[in-house]
């Protein structure tokens, strides 16, 4: 069994071993970045256990994460026993940094200022203020944002 495997089990054992009882958080802070870094244990005593727990394939064999999803449209991304990644998308309601899904491109820049990069389906901000560096992706159809991702970028 490969370890990416293992952890993926463990993680999934652990979830449901800590939090049977937890009520999840259907809407999280306007700024999700306080919950990057946080411990598998910090984690389900906030927001519970996830509605399911995944093995997200990368590109690369290093890039392969456990992700707990949560039905309120949030996603948990783990490294090792810590969150470095979440992603927002549909059905979620709250916002994050001041926007919401389905917003026009032009609040974020409006919002956010001029991103850091971008694509015809992609704005990427660096975001102030942590110990590490954080980032926002979002992901534009159609020229609104259709899914965001905040994360560590020394991960």
């Amino acid at each position: 069994m490969r370890g990416h495997a293992r952890a993926a089990i463990a993680l999934a054992l652990a979830a449901v071993s800590l939090a049977l009882a937890a009520e999840p958080t259907p809407v999280l802070d306007d700024d999700p970045s306080a919950l990057l870094g946080l411990t598998l244990a910090e984690s389900l005593s906030r927001l519970g256990p996830p509605s399911s727990v995944a093995a997200v394939r990368g590109d690369e064999a290093w890039q392969d994460d456990v992700a707990f999803l949560y039905a309120a449209g949030y996603t948990l991304f783990w490294y090792g026993d810590r969150l470095w990644q979440l992603r927002f998308a549909a059905p979620y309601a709250g916002s994050f940094y001041g926007l919401f899904l389905g917003d026009p491109a032009e609040k974020a820049c409006s919002l956010l200022g001029q991103p850091y990069a971008s694509g015809p389906d992609f704005l990427l901000y660096r975001m102030p203020g942590k110990a590490f560096p954080v980032r926002l992706r979002l992901v534009l159809s159609e020229g609104r944002v259709a899914a965001a991702y905040v994360y560590r970028a020394d991960v």
